[in-house]
């Protein structure tokens, strides 16, 4: 599960952003994060709507100003892979993360292999 999500210091100043009203602004916004931390791509199942407290009527205007776009089981967010990790990244990034740490415990401990106590 991913821990954050890269967000511009200009991302309410952005044209398609601030076409929208705050509470849209702010429902674009729980989008971005829901996609990022549950590792989507930036695709949004309808059912997550809710939980970005995202209205139909505040995902038409999102859609008209060409933020997000309509598939078969819900939303994608336009453009969320040119700005965030897509999750291929994210487990790569924690492979490497779980080789470094698997290192630094053998050099601190010694330890080649996980050991198990047998009763």
């Amino acid at each position: 599960m991913a821990e954050w999500a890269r967000v511009d210091v200009n991302f309410l100043r952005h044209p398609q952003v601030s076409a929208l009203k705050p509470q849209q602004q702010l429902g674009y916004l729980a989008m971005i994060l829901y996609a990022q931390e549950h590792e989507t791509d930036g695709h949004l199942p309808d059912s997550c709507l809710r939980w970005c407290d995202v209205k139909a009527a505040d995902a038409k205007a999102m859609h008209a100003v060409g933020l997000i776009e309509r598939t078969d089981d819900g939303w994608h967010i336009s453009g969320f892979l040119n700005y965030q990790r897509s999750r291929a990244e994210m487990e790569k990034a924690r492979e490497v993360a779980s080789g470094r740490a698997r290192k630094a415990a053998q050099a601190r401990w010694g330890v080649t292999e996980v050991q198990h106590e047998h009763a």
